[in-house]
């Protein structure tokens, strides 16, 4: 079994114990049920802050999807950081835009 089946097979699995449907998970995100539907296929992943999601919405850790390599962890611990201070450089700018700082 692949990374990509086992990932897929995590969050059908998690989406079903937290009692949501495809179209319910699917509203939540923002998403159509057939891109939840890839995702629980493995005919795709999810990206990093959908994954996020998921997590949230279903009660489950994070963790909970990944592999348990520690390079995964590290790997996925990387890019959660990253994603959050892209958000933070976003407010800032959004600040300085507001107060006429940024071109």
């Amino acid at each position: 079994m692949t990374k990509t089946d086992k990932l897929a097979k995590k969050i059908r699995q998690a989406r079903v114990e937290a009692a949501l449907s495809q179209k319910e998970l699917a509203h939540a995100l923002q998403l159509s049920d057939r891109t939840i539907s890839a995702y629980e296929k493995g005919r795709a992943l999810p990206p990093l802050d959908t994954l996020q999601g998921i997590s949230n919405l279903t009660h489950k850790s994070i963790n909970y999807f990944l592999e348990e390599e520690l390079e995964v962890e590290e790997d996925f611990d990387l890019q959660l950081k990253l994603k959050k201070i892209e958000l933070e450089l976003l407010q800032i700018k959004k600040v300085l835009k507001e107060n006429n700082l940024w071109d």
